[in-house]
């Protein structure tokens, strides 16, 4: 039998052809063309969505740079100076050293009024700031003027002189269609990467608060990635419309959590027409003292828990002259319900200077309208020295509250809770802790009561406390 390298020449053939199959075999394996990705239309779609967002919002988008001057704080040092030995109060007519800061910001660019262009910012972005300087997404600079500036809602508007026609204008939508779960784009300049885009979902609508619980206004909530440098920019929706200024973030480090927060443009609509006309933005004022209620504190006034709670009202206010009275409840304003206090100053602060405007109350049970002509709002500093009537709140005595303060069990009545700063209670001597037992010598059971009483008859109000075991009596008057 014929062999090759001792191999049967008829086994040799077999494995040669096995061998030549496996090749062939392992080739297909190797050099087959990868399938072709398939991707779904609406990702497809998605993404070309995105694309054309930020072709046409990208553009309408600015940088905002600003310097201020800060005051250093000075370590108080012990220096040599006085015959007693070393002096520790630093000479107070030396000048404190100061340091340029840099502030670093975004806008949007709403307006244009010949050769002017106005842009939408934040409050905080451009506060006290000496410079303000302006870059486009095409890179031009420009040199910026304050026009106007909300602290209340943090917002700014600003304008620089930019020439050509070449500007694009970012389109304002409406933020009163958004819905939870609604796609949303935030554009800026986060952390200094400028013109950065990001995406995510609108995740609550409505929420208060802020970083200093100072803004009277309402947030859209996302988890959009906002970082520092992202304020003053754009929230915009799938149409490519500015639904939001995007405000400032909630966060344990300064780092985005996903806990982004912008002011609804439908909110800016009015100060922007304010700053363009007079520079400022005119609030309705309705001159009275409102709070919120705890449950029991509704259930023993007999009022709904959605509403407002009116202490006190500022004397000659509108409310005042309105008619409004100590102990009302605000359930509606021109139709529209109050949730809560923080609704009643936003509806009260967009509602027209000069016009009479509808409020619906709850009086000891019983349905009031008053018809109030709002009054523009002054300076804080200014409504601070009004006198208010009465200028004190009380609540009903618990058994917490009478352990605490060990009020005698035959003292009955409300105790004082708060009284107001040059008010008329105050003025009078009414204290916190005073247990107010009678009015005009009418025995005072419930808070409900107290009001009742107060509110029985014009002129002079005799209010009798017990303070420290001793029954006093005074009497306020308007």
């Amino acid at each position: 039998m014929f062999s090759i390298f001792g191999m049967n020449s008829k086994r040799f053939i077999t494995l040669a052809i096995l061998t030549t199959l496996l090749f062939l075999g392992l080739s297909d394996l190797s050099f087959a063309e990868p399938s072709p990705v398939v991707v779904p239309t609406g990702l497809f779609d998605m993404q070309q969505n995105f694309r054309q967002i930020a072709k046409s919002v990208l553009p309408s988008v600015v940088e905002i740079l600003t310097t201020s001057t800060s005051e250093q704080t000075v370590p108080q040092l012990p220096f040599l100076g006085s015959p007693f030995g070393l002096q520790t109060e630093p000479d107070q007519r030396m000048p404190k050293p100061t340091q340029k800061v840099q502030g670093l910001g975004s806008g949007v660019m709403i307006r244009r009024d010949g050769a002017k262009v106005y842009i939408l910012t934040n409050n905080h972005v451009i506060d006290r700031a000496e410079t303000i300087k302006v870059t486009l997404n095409d890179g031009r600079k420009f040199d910026a003027k304050l026009v106007g500036a909300d602290p209340r809602r943090d917002l700014a508007l600003i304008s620089v002189e930019a020439g050509g026609k070449d500007i694009i204008l970012a389109k304002l939508g409406d933020s009163n269609e958004l819905q939870v779960g609604d796609l949303v784009m935030a554009i800026g300049n986060p952390l200094g990467l400028d013109f950065t885009m990001t995406h995510g979902i609108v995740s609550a609508l409505g929420r208060r608060g802020g970083p200093d619980d100072s803004s009277i206004d309402t947030y859209i909530q996302t988890d959009a990635s906002i970082n520092r440098g992202n304020s003053g920019g754009a929230l915009v929706n799938l149409k490519g419309e500015i639904v939001g200024i995007n405000t400032w973030i909630a966060s344990p480090n300064g780092a985005s959590v996903g806990l982004g927060f912008a002011i609804p443009i439908d909110l800016a609509k009015k100060p922007i027409e304010g700053f363009i006309g007079h520079g400022s933005v005119q609030y309705g004022w309705l001159g009275a003292e409102v709070s919120g209620l705890t449950d029991d504190e509704a259930k023993d006034l007999g009022v709904p828990p959605e509403g407002s709670f009116v202490s006190s009202v500022f004397k000659d206010s509108p409310a005042d002259r309105a008619g409004i009275l100590p102990g009302d409840f605000i359930t509606k304003i021109d139709g529209q319900d109050v949730k809560d206090t923080p609704t009643l100053v936003q509806i009260v602060g967009d509602l027209p200077v000069g016009k009479g405007t509808e409020f619906q109350i709850l009086r000891q049970g019983q349905k009031v309208t008053k018809t109030v002509t709002i009054q523009e709002r002054v300076k804080e500093s200014e409504i601070s020295k009004l006198r208010t009537w009465p200028g004190l709140a009380v609540a009903a005595i618990t058994r917490e509250i009478r352990d605490q303060l060990t009020i005698d069990s035959a003292i009955h009545g409300v105790i004082v809770t708060q009284v107001e700063a040059h008010s008329t209670a105050e003025i009078a001597g009414i204290k916190q802790q005073d247990v107010v037992t009678k009015v005009n010598d009418q025995p005072v059971s419930s808070v409900r009561d107290f009001y009742r009483l107060f509110n029985a008859k014009q002129g002079e109000v005799k209010i009798t406390f017990a303070r420290e075991g001793e029954e006093l009596s005074i009497g306020i008057s308007r």
